[in-house]
């Protein structure tokens, strides 16, 4: 990764760029939109690639653009192409990716011990990813064996899979939502099909009696159920676009290519195809109880009783029987999210995000990145903040927790053996300013804070983390103890330890504590001395007492006021960050509770359509047993339980099917079981509550029916 500054034409800037060898454009398979991609790696004269995004907010889409010098890190490159809007880097740490310039190897060439380079290349159509894997373990043992420890777990991964990454489980799980409430949507629809069949009936078996034919009837009930269909489809497309719409919305940001997603021909044949598959479907049965082989017998049943035929009424409760199964699998599912959002949410980062604003500042390409000016400029920018109104501290650390790279070191502990290289311990490494911890209220458990007068002059200092102490000194007191970043010699480098601060999250929200260091940057000569860009910023770090984001402008018209060429970026506060790093849970959750609360509803009105019907079919029954002396209750009673008995098989099924099925959902829950026994026990007590309602409508209205009029009904 390379964040050079780009000056001139406005507000200086920090880009997210990438350096590449000339054929990797060519090996994606990808042109550019203008212009070419860059021919050569050497760095002079050097090339530049715009991402369309940065050509549209810097240069306004000018197509002139080609040719043009611009200075990057304060070195002049010359503009050779744009690319197209739609393409986006390898979807990792590049995806912010804006330029790519030529990638120079030889500097590279001497150091083994980087590891800052991903290969990618094009398998030929005959060789399988199995083979690559083996042939590249083949070539990385050998250099192990030459080079050891710097050619360990190399592997050969499809691109595919970097671009679904993690999302691959959850987008399954919510497939299969979809399909549960497509089928509940369907049972319902095959519910009115039945009833409509059932009270035509009468008027199939006079068009039987009078030469129509079985196939011919069927045939109609099948294209009435398909128009349906399609209908509902086309229904379905225009709330598909609305929710597209919603959809990036609702986004975490880290789904990819969530932006791309949109209604093509591919969607639009597979709706058309679904529609007729399930009109079909759905609609068979109920054209083949419409159509009966004896329409005597029909004629005789009379209107309304033939269409409560038992095998009528078992096909019903089976479908609402079904509805409610699958229904209590998306319940649960949606369940097992929130309780899984819940521990997320419970989880301590170890320090307290809440009114902290952070930016970065980068001297890269100005006159502030000077070795002699670099710390001077970093303790004025800290004193010209701290004087704005309504920031409490000021700091600043390298990579923001959460938000920014994790660096890994190796180290040695001092008085102990040194291990081979391949079980060389390591530890996250950050370097920052006094104050930082108690900025970002961030506790210091043991020893000391780190001090201004820790710098290049002074004793190296280093403050640990709980989970270093604990893994290297878990009987005895770190305070005191000397590590080292570098190679056992004469000049060997040993930095103190003063003080163990708690754990914080640092890449992950759901990761386990990490060994991890924190260096004073005042005494790091990497980040004061070296000429990278990768060493010449810094995350400032700004508690407020109010509403952080109010104080932007402020704050960075203080850092301009010393010195206007500095870019400042990537503003961000600490609650923003928080809220990145559980939103992907979060936006599965609101998904899940969606379709979960669809189904629910879907489920309620299917069997309160059919016990509705079935009451509508018992009319008489009813008018008889309430003359004979039947209660009020009784009848309540009567049809109460019909219902439930079908519910509680059909919850009984789900119960077992969400047992099975949830367990899918292992690698997308957090702090919560996929058996969870709280989520399944209050997901079937609230399904049969919303069951007891459905039926106790129909079920009143009929406890209320007029013993006289219902005699007197067909």
């Amino acid at each position: 990764m390379w964040s050079p500054n780009l000056a001139g034409g406005g507000q200086p800037e920090k880009l997210s760029a990438l350096r590449v060898t000339p054929n990797m454009f060519p090996l994606l398979g990808v042109e550019p939109l203008l212009g070419r991609v860059v021919s050569q790696s050497s760095p002079e004269p050097a090339e530049l690639v715009l991402s369309h995004a940065l050509w549209k907010r810097r240069f306004g889409g000018d197509p002139g653009v080609l040719g043009q010098s611009i200075r990057l890190n304060g070195e002049p490159f010359t503009i050779v192409g744009v690319m197209p809007p739609e393409f986006k880097f390898a979807p990792f740490w590049a995806t912010r990716t804006e330029a790519w310039a030529g990638l120079d190897l030889r500097p590279r060439a001497a150091n083994r011990k980087g590891s800052s380079l991903r290969v990618f290349a094009r398998l030929r159509p005959d060789v399988s990813l199995q083979q690559a894997q083996a042939e590249i373990a083949t070539v990385t043992s050998r250099l192990e064996q030459q080079f050891p420890g710097t050619n360990r777990g190399i592997t050969v991964t499809p691109l595919n899979e970097k671009v679904v990454g993690d999302t691959r489980p959850a987008l399954l799980v919510l497939f299969g939502a979809v399909g549960f409430v497509l089928l509940i949507a369907c049972a319902n629809v095959a519910h009115m099909l039945l009833a409509r069949a059932a009270a035509r009936r009468k008027e199939i078996a006079i068009r039987t009696a009078l030469g129509a034919r079985r196939t011919r009837l069927v045939r109609q009930f099948l294209t009435e159920s398909a128009i349906l269909s399609l209908l509902g489809g086309g229904l379905g497309l225009v709330l598909a676009i609305w929710g597209i719409r919603a959809l990036p919305a609702l986004s975490p940001g880290n789904i990819p290519r969530i932006e791309t997603i949109a209604l093509d021909s591919n969607v639009l044949l597979f709706v058309v195809s679904v529609s007729l598959l399930t009109g079909l479907l759905f609609g068979i049965v109920p054209a083949l109880q419409s159509s009966p082989a004896s329409p005597g017998e029909s004629l005789k049943e009379g209107g309304r009783s033939g269409g409560g035929a038992a095998s009528q009424g078992r096909l019903r409760t089976l479908m609402v029987g079904s509805e409610f199964a699958m229904a209590l699998v998306l319940l649960v599912g949606a369940g097992l999210m929130i309780r899984s959002l819940v521990a997320l949410y419970a989880v301590d980062p170890g320090f307290n995000p809440r009114n902290v604003i952070s930016m970065t500042v980068s001297v890269a390409g100005t006159q502030e990145s000077a070795p002699e000016r670099r710390a001077a400029f970093y303790r004025q920018v800290i004193e010209n903040v701290r004087t704005v109104s309504g920031v409490q501290s000021v700091s600043a650390i390298n990579h923001l927790p959460l938000a920014g790279d994790n660096w890994g070191l190796p180290f040695l502990v001092e008085g102990r053996p040194v291990p081979p290289p391949a079980e060389m311990p390591g530890a996250t490494y950050r370097v920052v300013l006094p104050g930082y911890f108690s900025t970002v209220q961030l506790p210091l458990l043991r020893g000391r804070d780190i001090s201004a007068t820790d710098d290049l002059s002074a004793t190296p200092v280093v403050i640990i983390n709980e989970e270093f102490a604990n893994r290297f000194w878990p009987s005895g007191d770190p305070i005191g103890k000397r590590i080292t970043f570098d190679e056992l010699n004469s000049e060997t480098k040993w930095w103190t330890v003063i003080g163990v601060v708690r754990n914080a999250k640092t890449a992950e929200w759901t990761a386990p504590p990490e060994p991890e260091v924190y260096v004073p940057l005042l005494q790091a000569a990497s980040y004061l001395e070296n000429p990278s860009p990768a060493f010449a910023y810094i995350t400032l770090v700004a508690r407020t007492s109010g509403n952080p984001a109010n104080l932007t402008g402020t704050i960075k018209g203080r850092i301009w006021s010393l010195e206007p060429a500095v870019p400042v970026s990537e503003v961000t506060t600490m609650e923003q960050v928080v809220g990145v790093a559980t939103a992907q849970p979060r936006f599965y959750m609101v998904l899940m509770s969606v379709f979960a609360a669809v189904a629910l509803a879907l489920a309620a009105i299917g069997i309160y359509g059919v016990m509705t019907y079935a009451v509508s079919l018992r009319t008489q029954e009813l008018g008889v047993r309430i003359a004979l002396g039947a209660s009020r209750g009784d009848i309540l009673r009567l049809i109460i339980v019909q219902g439930m008995r079908t519910a509680l098989v059909g919850g009984a099924v789900g119960l077992i099917a969400a047992i099975l099925l949830t367990r899918a959902m292992t690698s997308i829950l957090y702090g919560v079981r996929p058996t969870d026994v709280l989520t399944f026990a209050l997901v079937p007590l609230g399904l049969g509550a919303v069951a007891l309602l459905a039926c106790y409508i129909p079920a009143a209205r009929a406890a209320a029916i007029d013993p006289m009029t219902a005699l007197r009904s067909e």
